[in-house]
């Protein structure tokens, strides 16, 4: 009997400890302590390699988000305020969307600067570096209820096409010995100007007349047929010219499609500045056309052509159907016809 009280005065001691050991505040581990009064440039290089490593953001997921969380605390930074994680408040992040609203950025911009803040500090309250998400306080802008699409006319097409014919011509480097080619891909396909410079020649079946987008937005892979006779012929004397269809060339099959003379893939600061070399031999400058132009133009010409939908959304890699509704024009001509076969 009384080793049989022992045992259950033991057990209960011991959940006794357990409750109280629950109950007790956890103390924090030691990767935790060493973020405690970290700097703002601290946290976000930390933050930056958490996108990184657990989720596997894209490049240009990473690039954006640095971008702007690297501008919001440039401006704390010359106003003179602390820049200790802790110190941010409401008030320095609605001041912030303040003055990019009224650099009259668009609402888009805003929203994911605002975005890249929230998830920031949604991180930082996770690793216990701030009680509160300052941003959670702040009204974001609404999306613009109507969206205008700029695309490019048949002259727009034709006049930038013949600029990059001309640029090659010249013979000013590799770079602009590329430009007929990619122009005429973002034309034909829509894809966007990360998946055009992320392009592997393992991606690129001229047999079947494809290609194969491995990373696209939201890391989201697809297939794009190629229909055109001539961007086919362009590919296949490019891959003839780097050798690739060569025996023992296994490996060029995970080199860059548009590299520059080391092989290495064309950067992003590379690609804009030949795009805007473009509009300039084109006499474009000035009318807000932009790399993703020839992907809305893309879009445009296929909805306008009877393409159902569906099949544009797939095409363009699309996640939302609504984001593919902004390129179905109602023409007066087409409301007519709508109504005409009512009568039928």
């Amino acid at each position: 009997m009384e080793q049989w009280k022992s045992k259950r005065l033991e057990g209960s001691s011991q959940r006794v400890v357990k409750r109280r050991a629950k109950a007790r505040p956890q103390r924090p581990s030691k990767r935790r302590r060493e973020h405690r009064g970290a700097t703002l440039y601290e946290a976000l290089a930390q933050f930056v390699r958490y996108l990184k490593d657990e989720r596997q953001a894209s490049p240009y997921t990473l690039d954006a988000y640095e971008r702007d969380l690297l501008r919001f605390v440039g401006v704390l930074e010359a106003a003179g305020k602390d820049l200790a994680v802790t110190s941010v408040t409401p008030e320095d992040v609605r001041e912030h969307m303040h003055a990019l609203l009224d650099r009259h950025l668009a609402k888009a911009t805003v929203r994911r600067a605002l975005y890249a803040m929230g998830s920031f500090f949604g991180w930082a309250v996770r690793w216990g570096l701030v009680p509160q998400n300052p941003v959670a306080r702040v009204t974001i802008p609404r999306r613009e209820r109507v969206r205008e699409v700029l695309a490019l006319n048949r002259r727009e097409r034709a006049v930038l096409t013949a600029a990059a014919d001309r640029l090659a011509k010249a013979g000013r480097g590799a770079l602009h010995a590329h430009a007929p080619t990619l122009v005429r891909l973002m034309l034909k396909t829509g894809l966007r100007k990360g998946e055009v410079l992320g392009l592997l020649w393992r991606d690129v079946d001229l047999d079947a007349a494809e290609l194969f987008v491995r990373y696209g937005k939201g890391r989201k892979s697809r297939r794009v047929p190629l229909a055109d006779s001539d961007l086919l012929g362009r590919l296949d004397r490019l891959r003839q010219n780097r050798g690739v269809d060569r025996l023992g060339n296994e490996s060029l099959l995970d080199e860059a499609v548009f590299a520059n003379t080391r092989h290495k893939p064309i950067k992003g600061s590379s690609f804009y500045r030949l795009f805007h070399r473009l509009l300039t031999e084109a006499e474009l400058s000035g009318r807000g056309i932009r790399p993703h132009t020839l992907r809305h133009t893309f879009g445009s010409m296929l909805c306008a052509r009877g393409v159902p939908v569906p099949y544009v959304k797939d095409l363009l890699g699309h996640e939302d159907i609504g984001s593919t509704m902004i390129y179905v024009h109602s023409t007066p001509t087409a409301l007519r016809d709508a109504v005409r076969k009512l009568a039928e």
